[in-house]
This record gives structure tokens, sequence and C-alpha cells, in this order.
């Protein structure tokens, strides 16, 4: 069969962007060292013109100019290259976004039929239920907490006012009798005594001038 007809062809592989870039980077490697060897010869060409004369420096000239023609031509190659390297990048970048974004999606959908599941686990219902009875039984615990807070035996019919009038004339009367037991009774002043006789009187209740003691009576 193969005698007849041949073997089938296998089709090569489309070139791939990594393909490409790797030969716009190679040509415009090149690109750049004749770029390198025109700028050389012109640095000669401006070194040999500056002592050159006559039909020899026209002849330089010329050549000169043609030397910058090829190197403009060849920058021109480079920045095209450059360009389609650029737009490369650039769809290599957008292709890179389109494979990140169906990673993404994929991973939101099975997120989403996660919460699905997990979702249909739970009863709304329920849910409301429980939070209404913790509701109810809250506010029987706060009722249940007043009642057994109240006080036994208390009239329910006192003006607060004639309390505030009352507190505050207890409030004085707690007043005198703290400042009557701060000083005890030993320790408060007592009558003043009479004062000791002086000499004069003494001189005039002793006419016979008797020598007396200290207490006035006679020794």
């Amino acid at each position: 069969m193969h005698r007849l007809f041949g073997k089938p062809k296998v089709k090569e592989p489309p070139p791939s962007l990594n393909d490409a870039t790797g030969s716009i980077n190679t040509r415009i490697a090149e690109i750049d060292v004749k770029i390198k060897g025109l700028e050389d010869e012109l640095r000669k060409f401006q070194a040999q013109l500056k002592t050159a004369k006559g039909s020899a420096a026209t002849m330089l000239k010329k050549r000169a100019i043609d030397t910058l023609k090829r190197k403009k031509m060849y920058e021109t190659q480079r920045d095209q290259l450059a360009g389609q390297q650029f737009n490369i990048d650039q769809t290599s970048f957008a292709i890179e976004t389109i494979k990140s974004t169906h990673i993404t999606v994929a991973a939101m959908k099975e997120a989403n039929k996660t919460l699905k599941v997990e979702t249909k686990k739970l009863n709304i219902s329920e849910i409301e239920d429980m939070q209404d009875d913790l509701e109810d039984q809250l506010e029987d615990a706060g009722e249940i907490s007043d009642i057994l807070g109240r006080s036994y035996g208390t009239p329910n019919d006192i003006d607060e006012a004639d309390l505030e009038a009352e507190l505050a004339c207890l409030g004085d009367e707690l007043e005198s009798i703290d400042v009557e037991q701060e000083t005890p009774a030993y320790l408060q002043p007592s009558v003043a005594l009479p004062q000791q006789p002086t000499s004069s009187i003494l001189s005039n209740n002793n006419p016979n001038k008797q020598q007396l003691d200290e207490y006035g009576l006679p020794v």
C-alpha cells in the first residue's frame, strides 16, 4: 500500500507564540550586530574625513552616506520586529488571562454547587422558629428575674417626695449625733474653777501680818 500511494505526510504542529518570540529575538540580535558594525564604519569615515581633501574627501563622504542609509534601514527593520514582538506579548498576555478566567469560572461553578448542597441541609423555617423561641425564652427569663427581685411588705402608696424630705431630716439628725459622739464626756471642757487668791487679797485678810501658807492659812 505504501508503495502504491506512499506514506501520508505528517502535519507539523503550528508554530506557537514562544516559537515566534524566539525567532523575532534572534533576528533582532542579528540586526543589532549589523548596526554596530555600520556604526564602527561611520566612526572610521568621520576620522578620515578630518584629514581627507579633494576627490578623496568626496569619495569618503559618499561611502559614509551609503553606510548611514544601510544603518537607517536596519534600524527600521529592528523597530518593525520590536513592534511585532510587542503584539505577540500582548496576545500571550490575553491568552493567559483567558485561561485564568476559565479556571476562576470553573472554581466558582464548583463553589456554587457546594453552596447549594450545604444550603439545602438547612431549613429556614426551623431557624426562624428557633430564633423566635430563643427570644421568647429570654423575655420569660427577664420577667422571672424582675419577679424574684421584688421586695415583700413594702407599701406602694408612699410618696417619693415625702421619703426624700424624711431622708434629709434623718441626715441632719445623724450629723448632730455624730458630732456629740465624736468627743467623749470626760474629754469635754469642765466649768471654770475660781482663780487662786492674789497676795493683795491675802494681805487685806491678814492685818496681823501672820505667816500664811500657799492656801492662805496661818502656819
